[in-house]
């Protein structure tokens, strides 16, 4: 075998062993389904919430049977990206940790990935938990997802991504937010607001 036969070989190993290339679209390049009546975004203010520990989580890659490993891949930072991006098709303007946008609408994460080298699977759950922001529940909105032939590092938000298409879809449709759009997205009291973002913890910055 020349040289670069021997390359070429050792470079699809590679990618074989690393989960294939990478087949999913970037987060924010997802479509939502329409609502009816509404012209989207709404024009609503929306804060993403992840704790520190959430932004700090690394996934963790099964290896064989017995065996996982922790990957250095934020795994709680790729889902709050996500989230950010599919809640911008939906909101006029979305940021994570970041209560100066004084937010009309709070959403706390939900979410989790596993990947498997033995076929290189990757199985998310996700969902938005939302509350208004003086913490009136909107609701509580949850999917899950399989990608085939994904990247683990390249893949992650992208996943997240895809995932995220029907929670907020349904977060979108739901009576609770039509109720708050009838009345104008109007900002809550701020003694209330200011007490309950407080329960939420540390607000950590988030580029």
């Amino acid at each position: 075998m020349t040289g670069m036969g021997k390359a070429a070989v050792a470079a699809t190993i590679t990618v074989l062993l690393s989960g294939c290339i990478a087949q999913l679209p970037p987060a924010d390049s997802v479509q939502l389904a329409p609502v009816p009546g509404v012209a989207l975004p709404f024009k609503a203010r929306v804060m993403v919430f992840a704790g520190e520990a959430d932004l700090a989580r690394n996934l963790t890659i099964q290896i064989s049977r017995f065996q996982s490993e922790e990957t250095k891949v934020k795994e709680g930072l790729a889902l709050a990206r996500a989230t950010r991006a599919v809640l911008a098709k939906g909101f006029e303007q979305v940021e994570i940790n970041d209560p100066s946008i004084r937010p009309q609408i709070v959403v706390k994460l939900i979410g989790k990935a596993a990947w498997s080298r033995q076929d290189a699977k990757m199985k998310l759950g996700c969902g938005v938990d939302a509350w208004t922001a003086d913490g009136v529940p909107l609701g509580s909105f949850v999917a899950r997802f399989d990608a085939k032939d994904s990247d683990y590092r390249s893949d992650l938000e992208p996943a997240f991504g895809q995932c995220l298409v029907k929670p907020v879809e349904d977060l979108l449709n739901s009576p609770t937010l039509a109720r708050l759009a009838g009345a104008g997205f109007r900002d809550p009291p701020e003694p209330a607001t200011s007490a309950w973002m407080r329960t939420l913890g540390t607000f950590a910055p988030v580029r």
